[in-house]
């Protein structure tokens, strides 16, 4: 039978033993964590950044529905809203004519945005649809860097994302 002393004494064998198993966990534990933390953070800002752009062009469009305001108005609107989160310079701002949407079996998936006609509001008609429109490249605004993408497949990589743009867009009738 082990007394107490010889029990601790045990104990302290199996764990000075057991402390080179620990570090080598700890060594393929932490990359994955620090992975699964980026990524939290960058599709939590993306995700961020995405409503921002869609509650400045709901902002700008309710402005731009009543009378006397200008298009000009609504795009200094819109960057102000969008300076509280990323410099408003990288993004594209639209406000585009949007009658084309009243004509009906109109595919608004296979719309391209910026061939629409351009607005002045302040001479827009009563009741006419008008567009706002917000356009900017994830690899502008994002968090944080690549920094364990491998360099032979980071061209890869920056094709990639050249391709993903985050948007938003608000159809208002002005009054």
């Amino acid at each position: 039978m082990f007394t107490r002393r010889s029990r601790q004494a045990l104990n302290q064998k199996t764990q000075s033993k057991r402390s080179g198993a620990t570090l080598v966990e700890l060594a393929f534990v932490t990359p994955v964590f620090l992975v699964f933390v980026y990524a939290i953070f960058e599709f939590g800002y993306a995700y961020m950044v995405s409503n921002i752009i869609q509650e400045a062009t709901q902002e700008g469009a309710k402005l731009g529905r009543c009378e006397d305001v200008t298009t000009a108005q609504v795009e200094d609107k819109v960057k102000r809203l969008l300076d509280t989160v990323f410099d408003s310079d990288l993004a594209t701002i639209m406000v585009k004519n949007a009658s084309s949407f009243d004509t009906p079996g109109t595919d608004v998936e296979q719309i391209n945005y910026s061939t629409l006609p351009d607005i002045e509001l302040s001479n827009a008609d009563k009741a006419q649809l008008f567009i706002v429109r917000v356009e900017v490249p994830y690899k502008d605004v994002r968090l944080l860097s690549s920094f364990f993408v491998d360099p032979v497949k980071a061209a890869e990589a920056a094709a990639k994302e050249d391709s993903m743009i985050l948007s938003g867009h608000t159809v208002r009738r002005h009054e």
